[in-house]
């Protein structure tokens, strides 16, 4: 992939093209930023939520979205943006990156249309819809807010109580959104200029709703030119999926697994591994008949699993042939006390070494051929990752890692310690 920059060091298509409303209906500039107060605000000041607020003309000319546009054209960076400023910083490559390449025969005509207040025509390509918290795992990095089963287990949990997250979103309004009629008015309308749609939760392949946004795609011919794309844990792949995706142009899986076996069943409380390699081994042996462009693994890297990459990245180099072969890993910024940047300093080399050396087997399976040279790109996601490591120092919060790992664990009646052993140390007495 190439890092193009277009226009200036920040310029990102997204505030132009894009519409993505979260678990709460909340409508915000895109879901990388959504540790920063990234709600598109009205011009009065209020956040704008669906479905009251859906209508993409007043959302995307607010005084907000103009403003955000003229700081990207002028080279600054908006503070929301931060978390793409730093995995370009650190060699990765970021959101900004990925979607300026996929829109980059959008780009010059996005910035000559650009009034000089920020104010441009509206023509939606792209859409993103978490559509609520409906799902079955509860990873240990997450919370009630973003997880079904983890709402379940919070009058049980004393962590839950250190935890700050908005009202159990089985019984909200707010998890509700999606089920408006005024929400399928308005997706009716950006289908004929859609080029991208992302879903993802919860987990997007269980949410009964979530293929009647498909359904109107394919009933009214426009699904030929639609990139669907999917977060998923991929524990599940409902048939009816199977029969709908070859109506779209394309369909990529990002699957989130975090490790090999019990470290991803581990962090990924109420997965089962054995289910997540059969669903990959099919979609490697069928994709084709699926309409499946794209299987890759995004690896959320952490303290629990920094010790266990190596697993992950033998597994995709040797089990498939369609199926990525490198994954994609994604930092860990929140909470902040599971962050690899929290590991003690002597931790932190030790991890340093297994990253360079999984760095040396890729680059030489890459000089071999056994690795393709379009994924390079993730090689660069691996060295980001190091450079990452190197960035900060949050081990004040180690205490609070092991305070929550411990609970968690009576919890759930799991044992992270005698499954990465090489954080014993940790637990030792200064």
């Amino acid at each position: 992939m190439k890092k193009n920059t277009y226009h200036s060091k920040s310029f990102c298509v997204l505030p132009w093209l894009h519409r993505f409303t979260n678990i709460e209906g909340q409508i915000q500039v895109c879901c990388s930023s959504e540790e920063y107060d990234n709600n598109i605000r009205d011009n009065s000041g209020g956040k704008m939520t669906a479905p009251s607020a859906n209508n993409n003309e007043e959302i995307m000319n607010s005084n907000f979205m103009k403003n955000l546009r003229i700081q990207m054209i002028q080279g600054e960076w908006p503070t929301i943006c931060q978390r793409c400023k730093i995995t370009e910083e650190i060699g990765g490559v970021s959101r900004r990156q990925s979607e300026n390449q996929h829109f980059q025969e959008d780009v010059s005509h996005l910035i000559s249309s650009t009034q000089q207040d920020g104010t441009i025509p509206v023509n939606i390509r792209s859409v993103d819809f978490r559509l609520g918290n409906l799902c079955n795992l509860a990873c240990r990095m997450c919370s009630p807010r973003s997880s079904s089963r983890w709402a379940r287990e919070r009058d049980t949990q004393e962590l839950i109580k250190t935890i700050t997250s908005p009202p159990n979103l089985e019984t909200s309004d707010l998890g509700k959104w999606f089920q408006t009629k005024e929400i399928f008015t308005e997706f009716g309308k950006v289908i004929p200029t859609l080029k991208h749609l992302h879903f993802a939760g919860g987990e997007p392949l269980i949410i009964p709703e979530m293929p009647r946004f498909l359904d109107r795609c394919i009933k009214r011919g426009y699904a030929k030119n639609i990139t669907l794309t999917y977060n998923t844990n991929l524990t599940r792949i409902p048939n009816e999926l199977k029969k709908l995706w070859p109506y779209f142009k394309e369909v990529k899986l990002w699957a989130s697994i975090d490790g090999f076996g019990k470290i991803n069943d581990f962090i990924r409380f109420g997965s089962n591994w054995s289910l997540i390699n059969k669903n990959l081994m099919d979609l490697d042996r069928n994709h084709l008949k699926y309409g499946v462009s794209e299987v890759q693994i995004q690896c959320t890297v952490q303290i629990y699993n920094i010790f266990r990459l190596n697993e992950l990245y033998e597994y995709l180099a040797e089990s498939f042939t369609f199926i990525t072969p490198l994954p994609q890993l994604i930092e860990l910024h929140f909470p902040d006390y599971f962050r690899i940047q929290a590991l003690p300093e002597n931790l932190k080399t030790e991890a340093r070494d297994i990253m360079k050396l999984i760095l040396i087997k890729s680059e030489t399976r890459l000089n071999n051929g056994k690795i393709h040279q379009k994924y390079l790109h993730l090689l660069d996601s691996l060295k980001g990752t190091i450079e990452f490591l190197n960035l900060e120092d949050y081990s004040v919060r180690i205490p609070t890692f092991i305070e929550r790992t411990e609970i968690l664990d009576k919890v759930r009646g799991q044992n992270f310690r005698s499954l990465v052993p090489e954080l014993e140390s940790l637990y030792e007495p200064n």
